[in-house]
């Protein structure tokens, strides 16, 4: 059912317009991934539900978004922000940097 990468994708990888093109991609799968993942959460509750399946497609919804967010971080060329750099960054300067730059 899958396709292998063509000859070409290194190159194309290197190309800056597809990797935004890609990452443009996988920032929707994302946004769905995690929208039925909460939709399969909401449903576990409901009686008369099938909890045990349920609970399978919710592990397989988890195990892709892991994928995607792993691949958009590699498409991205950048780390995850931690918990750690958000205690350590003074917000009201970062604002302000940020406004600067819209002037």
């Amino acid at each position: 059912m899958t396709n292998p990468p063509s000859p070409n994708s290194s190159k194309q990888l290197s190309d800056p317009s597809y990797r935004a093109a890609m990452l443009t991609k996988i920032e929707a799968l994302i946004s769905v991934l995690q929208v039925a993942r909460t939709k399969v959460i909401r449903n576990m509750d409901t009686p008369g539900t099938n909890s045990a399946r349920l609970a399978r497609v919710k592990l397989q919804v988890e195990n892709t978004l892991k994928v995607c967010q792993k691949a958009r971080t590699a498409l991205s060329g950048t780390a995850p922000i931690s918990s750690e750099e958000i205690l350590k960054t003074d917000i009201d300067a970062l604002c302000a940097q940020l406004g600067a730059m819209e002037s």
